[in-house]
């Protein structure tokens, strides 16, 4: 079957070029064969990691390099069926990428007394309460919304941006994620955290908001 020429085909990003490079690593193991479940376990475990190392630093190529570090560091076989060897191969990549992004927005990773007060129109840290339910997020981190939720990311701090994906997609409580974020910077507390996702939260809640008025306009 000839393809139409007139038909716009999806253009392929830098992300999708990385990430089918990332797969392309992970699967080439000593997996049993290509296409097995070994190899099809290996491309799962890439491209959790990967959407992973993606909603943290954003850049293809460092969420690339990422998961390839991690499972080096880990000497984990993605073939073979470990079990809690993805979680930890989750916190392992977590960890690893708060560094990277602490390293280019030191500023951001520390709480000092002199930093601005965060303030935000969400008053708790539940998500469903400010309007964003677990299926809306799924949407954003998988479906249509999920450029731009990409794009709403990049608008953000570096730490914030690591503090609601510790929070909205590792679920992590604010005790975990101020305890990850110190590792990374100084100053975290977990009270410090609940106001930061909180912010962020107000925040991605008014940017879906204004989108749904503009598609409605």
């Amino acid at each position: 079957m000839e393809l139409d020429a007139t038909v716009d085909l999806p253009k392929r990003t830098a992300e999708d070029t990385e990430r089918e490079r990332t797969e392309k690593i992970m699967a080439n193991q000593d997996c049993i064969e290509p296409g097995g479940a070994g190899a099809l376990r290996a491309e799962h475990t890439a491209l959790e990691l990967f959407q992973l190392a993606s909603l943290l630093v954003g850049e293809p190529q460092s969420a690339a390099r990422l998961v390839e570090e991690t499972v080096t560091s880990m000497e984990m076989d993605p073939c073979a069926a470990q079990p809690g060897m993805e979680q930890a191969a989750r916190e392992k990549l977590a960890a690893h990428a708060l560094l990277w992004m602490q390293q280019r927005d030191p500023e951001s990773f520390a709480v000092t007394a002199e930093s601005e007060p965060v303030t935000s129109c969400v008053e708790t840290d539940d998500m469903e309460a400010s309007g964003i339910t677990s299926e809306r997020l799924a949407q954003l981190l998988s479906g249509a919304q999920r450029q731009e939720l990409r794009t709403w990311l990049d608008g953000l701090p570096l730490a914030s941006r690591a503090i609601f994906v510790q929070r909205a997609v590792l679920g992590r409580d604010n005790s975990a994620t101020a305890e990850a974020m110190q590792a990374a910077g100084r100053g975290w507390t977990p009270d410090a955290v609940s106001l930061a996702f909180r912010s962020a939260l107000c925040s991605l809640a008014n940017q879906l908001a204004h989108s749904a008025a503009s598609a409605t306009a």
